[in-house]
């Protein structure tokens, strides 16, 4: 399997923290969800994620702690927040009927579907053996009382591929022209810029004018910071022999330029801090710093 195409799950956290923990110490694909669910459980007053404690492991709760130590303490704080912004977000927007589907690109073992109301049909979008995993947990649970139900379908899809037309097929079938928020975490990093490009425009063919999506990604600003490069560094000290994983920020520009789409509103960690907890200091050197992009279809493509 190619490094790159892996990189394709619910979060940066997931993907940059998990995954090349499971290089350090082998742990299992699906152990990753586990590390990022102990960052989303350590104030859940905050990410609002009541049931990140399902995915919780003490072996996990160890590598999370490991990565924050190497690369920026504030990064368990930075998810909360994240997780917190499009749970409001999404909520607000379901609340004024303006959605009625979300879709997630990169699901990764993320539980807006159990954070928000009933009322929404989910979409869950990533890789094989993460969706697997993740349908098999999420249904158990459900069963046995720790989870509410909810009307998830998943959908296996490798983003890297230069073919989205199963995927399209798929998400049009199940969306059945209603309104939709589609939700992309953590995902652009890992992606190359022609990935990125055939993503968006994939987008743009499943959504109609008024439907809504979220992304997350870094300013190239941030790669001359110092905890940046100790991100990269950590990662590529700890990737297998001759391979060096891509990554990828994106200038802000390219939301403002994006074809069919208008950039309705754009936070960042310090900013949503602020909002949620406007006391605490964030020291700018020490964090590393992620945008989130609220857009809205606004023409036929």
């Amino acid at each position: 399997m190619q490094l790159k195409s892996l990189f394709t799950s619910e979060s940066f956290y997931l993907s940059k923290i998990l995954y090349f923990k499971t290089l350090l110490t082998k742990i299992n694909i699906h152990e990753t969800a586990f590390v990022t669910a102990s960052f989303r459980m350590g104030d859940v007053a905050l990410s609002k994620d009541r049931y990140a404690y399902l995915w919780s492991k003490s072996s996990i709760d160890i590598h999370a702690e490991r990565y924050s130590t190497a690369v920026s303490s504030y990064e368990p704080y930075a998810h909360c927040l994240r997780n917190r912004y499009f749970y409001d977000t999404i909520n607000e927007l379901m609340n004024k009927n303006k959605i009625e589907v979300l879709i997630n690109f990169g699901c990764g073992f993320s539980m807006y579907p159990y954070l928000l109301e009933n009322s929404l049909d989910y979409i869950e979008i990533d890789k094989s053996d993460v969706v697997t995993h993740k349908k098999e947990m999420t249904t158990k649970w459900e069963r046995e009382g720790k989870l509410p139900r909810r009307k998830i379908t998943y959908l296996e899809a490798d983003f890297n591929l230069r073919s989205q037309d199963k995927l399209y097929e798929q998400v049009i079938a199940l969306k059945n022209g209603r309104k939709s928020f589609i939700l992309l975490e953590g995902v652009l990093f890992f992606l190359s810029k022609d990935d990125t490009k055939r993503l968006f425009k994939l987008f743009d063919r499943i959504q109609e004018p008024d439907e809504y999506l979220g992304s997350v990604s870094f300013l190239p600003q941030l790669e001359k910071q110092l905890v940046f490069k100790k991100l990269i560094d950590y990662v590529e000290s700890n990737l297998e022999k001759n391979k060096r994983f891509q990554y990828q920020t994106v200038a802000e520009k390219f939301y403002r330029n994006l074809k069919n789409y208008e950039l309705m509103n754009h936070e960042d960690t310090f900013s949503l801090s602020a909002r949620y907890e406007p006391k605490r200091f964030l020291p700018k050197e020490e964090v590393l710093n992620e945008h989130m992009y609220l857009l809205k279809k606004t023409s036929i493509q």
